[in-house]
């Protein structure tokens, strides 16, 4: 599952201004604050009762360059020792899908998109003024 956002013009203009490895590193800021709402939900929807999977929730981020474009990735969900998670979201010939990631991320959605955006509009905000001053 994926959320694309675009249209942040504006922080695109700020971050080339940025040393690429601060760039990466605000960016790397906005998106950590974005998944809380994500592994908030995920810990709600969750099964129980089968390992760890509740604890083993990790996020990863990346930058992948496309040409003049570099876009952050981001991936949230369970370690790969908790290989189990991706049975019950999926399920398994025996088994069926829980789909407990699906239904985290369908319920969060719109608030990561949210808190990404004010994360954004705050670092707009940080790196205007210290352009000015």
């Amino acid at each position: 599952m994926s959320l694309e956002i675009q249209g942040l013009a504006e922080l695109s203009v700020l971050l080339t201004e940025q040393t690429p490895a601060a760039a990466k590193r605000y960016l790397g800021r906005c998106a950590d604050r974005a998944a809380e709402p994500l592994l908030a939900a995920m810990a709600g929807t969750v099964p129980r009762g089968i390992g760890i999977l509740e604890e083993s929730f990790t996020t990863k981020k990346s930058f992948a360059n496309d040409g003049d474009q570099t876009t952050l990735v981001l991936e949230v969900g369970p370690t790969k020792q908790a290989f189990w998670g991706s049975m019950q979201e999926f399920g398994t010939s025996t088994e069926p899908a829980q789909h407990w990631f699906g239904r985290a991320f369908e319920s969060s959605k719109d608030e990561i998109l949210d808190v990404f955006v004010e994360e954004a509009q705050n670092l707009i905000q940080d790196l205007g003024a210290n352009k000015k001053g």
